[in-house]
């Protein structure tokens, strides 16, 4: 979407003059000029999230209210989500005049809002963290702690926490906490790069129970834990990453973390340079 310009908002994003400001990286908000838009009630709040996670395409009203309803809408739902566009368009005309009212259009076969006129977190974020692995791919390791620090900063909670469960949201919420994820393990191996192993060992420690099945996590711990002089404790994480992927999900460890355990075992120099990268771990939680 570009850089993002302009006045703080309360959420802590930059928004342009005039722009819809949009905050689906924790509580979901909206503002304009700074000003927190009121968006009332669960299904209005549906309906402009919904329009969110399309991206500037069209949701049809059809849509729309099968997800509101979830499949029972009443017999009027097709004109009562024509009133909730109608109240949405209200509150943002009370919070930034016509030009932030425009942002929500009417396009066959139901509503959008334009690109060009609001500005989502999850973007930002997104181009932080695309930024800060281009920064580790190119060898600029402090860069890309420096930028990946400022994606994940741009959390504030769960994303689209409110609509869980939501059909035309929960895919897009559970693929944003992906990338969450790998933004952190791509910080991680940067700061692995930058040699802070301590450091990396003692936030990985937290972030392998809190997902266990993250196989990269796992080697990046038992790569950290070596390079700071705790062998035995590397081993034993490898102990417990099988556990987990074995007893519970009846898999083995994939080639790539298997091999971290062996190069710890034979005390291999190759663990002092090279991080666990993403690529190692395609198609294993990480």
């Amino acid at each position: 979407m570009g850089s993002v310009t302009g006045t703080t908002t309360p959420g802590g994003a930059m928004a342009e003059s005039g722009v819809l400001e949009l905050r689906v990286l924790g509580p979901f908000e909206a503002a304009v000029h700074g000003q927190a838009v009121e968006l009332g009630g669960p299904r209005l709040r549906g309906v402009l999230a919904r329009l969110v996670v399309a991206r500037g395409r069209a949701v049809g009203v059809e849509t729309l209210v099968a997800e509101l309803w979830r499949g029972r809408p009443p017999a009027d739902a097709q004109r009562t989500v024509r009133t909730y566009v109608s109240r949405l368009r209200a509150a943002l005309r009370r919070a930034g005049g016509p030009c932030a009212e425009d942002a929500l259009v009417t396009r066959p076969p139901g509503y959008l809002l334009r690109a060009d006129l609001t500005a989502l977190d999850a973007l930002r974020f997104e181009g932080l963290a695309a930024s800060g692995r281009q920064a580790l791919d190119a060898g600029l390791p402090q860069v890309a702690v420096q930028r990946l620090t400022a994606a994940l900063d741009v959390w504030r909670g769960d994303a689209f926490a409110e609509f869980d469960g939501h059909p035309g949201i929960a895919a897009e919420a559970a693929r944003l906490e992906r990338e969450r994820l790998s933004a952190i393990e791509a910080r991680l191996d940067a700061t692995l790069v930058l040699g802070l192993d301590a450091r990396a060992a003692a936030e990985l420690e937290g972030l392998v129970h809190a997902h266990p099945t993250r196989e990269r996590l796992w080697g990046q711990l038992m790569t950290a834990l070596y390079r700071s002089g705790r062998q035995a404790e590397a081993l034993a994480a490898f102990r417990a990453a099988r556990a987990v992927l074995v007893e519970d999900h009846g898999v083995e460890p994939s080639p790539r973390l298997a091999e971290i355990h062996r190069q710890v075992l034979r005390n291999d120099p190759a663990l002092d340079t090279v991080p666990a990268s993403a690529a190692s771990f395609a198609g294993r939680g990480g």
